[in-house]
Order: structure tokens, then sequence, then C-alpha cells
């Protein structure tokens, strides 16, 4: 399980070890394979030079060089280097970087060719990701418009699940996808922040009062218990837990399959069309406007 940048690291290892993958399932929140573009090896290893460089640290030694430097000097060297231009948010330079090992060039060929261990998959986001991220956007120097965080919000989260779900599924392999809507008064960041990135591990880890000090509402604590037995069910049994128990139908984006959760004080789910959310996705498959969501 993971989340974010984690749940995309998640999906990573399901093409790593597609054939051995010795795990019985895979979780991933608001990050798929899908989700946003590696690093080149030339970027990787320019800016590892650079960072470097700023420290003194060249010729044949430089790991050695590195490796010598105290940490915050270190961090200090590489917040120095260039990120990538970005049309949204600055992407973290020291990004997973392709090696055709770990990490590979073309993820969605390899999902639109099955090449991924076939295990179950749960996966999913929140309904307005951005929510979280239009805190940090300010200190970038950076504006968006309401359009603007809007596919940002789609390139990165809803239509990289969505294509991940859709192959996954073509594949016959047990997926379930899920869409987030809660928005509890002592989660909330500021007025409409809605359900945010990273909101729902509250939910699955139910450390909502702990983290913030105020109290549950009683449909904060009824979802929180839906949802902790939701994944319990499907981490005890990942090919049968979800639809025995708790009836969840497996994804298929022309049903109505699309596990809705936390939606208008309802502490359990109910299911939808994807189309009510994916109708919207470009075409193009694109993930250029969600730069800086991992």
């Amino acid at each position: 399980m993971g989340q974010s940048a984690g749940g995309s690291a998640v999906d990573y290892y399901s093409y790593t070890y597609l054939d051995d993958p010795i795990v019985a399932g895979l979780i991933s929140h608001s990050g798929t394979a899908l989700s946003f573009t590696p690093n080149t090896p030339e970027f990787s290893r320019s800016s590892f030079l650079t960072a470097a460089s700023s420290l003194g640290c060249e010729g044949s030694n430089v790991l050695a060089c590195m490796r010598s430097q105290d940490f915050q000097a270190v961090l200090n060297a590489s917040a120095k280097v260039k990120p990538l231009p970005s049309a949204a948010l600055a992407q973290p330079v020291f990004h997973p970087t392709v090696d055709n090992i770990t990490v590979f060039e073309d993820y969605r060929a390899l999902s639109a060719a099955g090449a991924f261990a076939k295990i179950p998959y749960l996966a999913g986001n929140t309904n307005n990701e951005d929510g979280f991220y239009r805190l940090s956007a300010p200190s970038q120097n950076i504006t968006l418009t309401p359009s603007q965080w809007a596919l940002w919000d789609l390139e990165g989260f809803t239509c990289a699940t969505s294509t991940t779900a859709a192959d996954r599924a073509k594949a016959e392999v047990s997926m379930w996808r899920y869409r987030y809507f809660g928005d509890w008064p002592n989660l909330r960041l500021y007025p409409g922040s809605g359900a945010y990135h990273g909101c729902d591990l509250h939910m699955v880890f139910g450390g909502a009062e702990d983290v913030t000090g105020l109290p549950n509402t009683d449909f904060e604590t009824w979802t929180t218990e839906y949802m902790m037995g939701a994944w319990g069910s499907f981490v005890n049994d990942p090919v049968n837990g979800l639809s025995e128990e708790l009836f969840w139908p497996e994804y298929n984006a022309s049903g109505n399959t699309l596990v809705r959760l936390g939606f208008a004080l309802d502490p359990a789910a109910s299911f939808v069309s994807p189309g009510l959310w994916d109708s919207a996705c470009p075409s193009n498959e694109s993930v250029a406007e969600a730069q800086g969501a991992f």
C-alpha cells in the first residue's frame, strides 16, 4: 500500500516483479505508474553532478565525496538544482529515474500490453486532489486558474487511475477503483478544500482526531469504520474480500463500478459510472499539466 508517490511506487513494483510479485495484492492511493513521467538518466546524472559540484565534489571520487558530506549540506545543494520547466508546479529534481530494471520509460505501453503482475489491485483518488496543493503554489509564485487546477487533477489522478484500472480489468485482474469525497470539519484545511490529496488516509488509519485534536462527526466516524473494514477485507482476502463481504463490483469502465466513498454523508459505498469523471480526460493521455504533483 502506498499514497501519492508511494501509490506510484506500489504500481512500479507490479511491473518490476510481474512474474514473482511475492505480495498477494496492491493498494494505491492517489497515484499510479501512469501519474507522472520519470526522469531520464541524463537529467538525473546532470542534476546529481550539479549538486555535487556545488559541494566541491568533482572528478573520479564524486560519490565518495558526496557520502562524506553532512546531510544538511546535501539538502541545501540539492535545493539549488533547477527543476525541469513545468506548466504547473515545480517537479522535484531527484525523482524516479529510468533504468529499465526497476523504473521503465513507457508505462502506458506496458500497461496496455498487460505487462504487470496479475494480482488484485485496489486504487483510487480523492475528489479534490488540488485542495492540498493550492497551499504550496503561492510559495512557488505560481497561480493557476480553476480550469488549470481541474486539468491538473484529471491528468495526474483521475485519468491515470482510470487507465490503470481499465487495463487491469482488460487483463482479467481483480480490480476495484474508488473515489473519495469526505469533507469533514476537523480535517478541513480552509473553506472549500474539499476531499484533498491525502485526506482519505485518515479514514484508513483512523487518525483524524489524533492529528487535528478535534472530534470527528458521527458520519466521519462511521465512514472511517466502513473504510477500515473495506481495506481490511481486501488485505485479508485480496481476491474475494471486497466482493463477498461488501458486495463491491469489480471494475468495468462501462458499468456502475466506481466505488464512491464518503459521499453525501453516506458512510457506506455507492456505485456509479466512472464516466461521470472520466469523460473529461484528455485524449492525448498527457500528464504534462500535472507536473509537481508527485
